[in-house]
């Protein structure tokens, strides 16, 4: 059996965030409808339309994009302080055509990574990286821009784009979980 492409677990991971805000939506009217039912056909007001509009509100108040609060995962480094670090940033930029995070942090994974945050589901945000004390011990200066470049890859193939729609929607199912 052969592995989906990035385009179709992209694709996949779209459908599945419409679907549900869909379904969100859907409970939504449906809790809508129970008062409305109540109040036109049986011009009453009783727990159970009360207890549908609260759900309603809340499931309604939990799938709400919200403005993405970024924490610094670790210090923050400089060109001033790290001007070797930010030189081959730098020459990994040129070569990929791709444009230098706004911020680069120094974390204390084994892991490099990328991202975009801050905004509304992306909108506004900007460009961040994070570079693992832990790794960067390890790695000569070959293979630090190997793993540079391949961050960069990350923005490159879009990787990135999608991420904060699907980190919003997973925090929404899990508010509602």
């Amino acid at each position: 059996m052969t592995q989906p492409s990035l385009a179709g677990r992209a694709l996949l991971a779209l459908v599945l965030l419409v679907g549900f805000y869909i379904l969100a939506l859907a409970i939504i009217a449906g809790l809508l409808y129970v008062p409305y039912a109540e109040i036109v056909y049986l011009h009453r007001v009783d727990r159970i339309t009360l207890f549908s509009l609260v759900g309603a509100g809340a499931i309604f108040w939990d799938i709400l994009p919200r403005i993405d609060r970024f924490t610094a995962p670790g210090p923050a480094l400089t060109r001033e302080e790290q001007p070797r670090l930010f030189a081959a940033l730098d020459d990994v930029v040129r070569s990929v055509e791709q444009a230098m995070p706004r911020e680069v942090y120094l974390v204390p994974d084994m892991n490099a990574w990328v991202a975009q945050r801050g905004g509304i589901m992306g909108l506004g945000s900007r460009r961040v990286m994070g570079l693992g004390l832990p790794l960067l011990q390890t790695l000569t200066v070959s293979h630090m821009r190997a793993v540079l470049a391949h961050e960069f890859g990350h923005y490159h193939g879009g990787d990135t784009a999608l991420g904060p729609w699907i980190y919003k929607t997973r925090a929404a199912i899990g508010r509602r979980a």
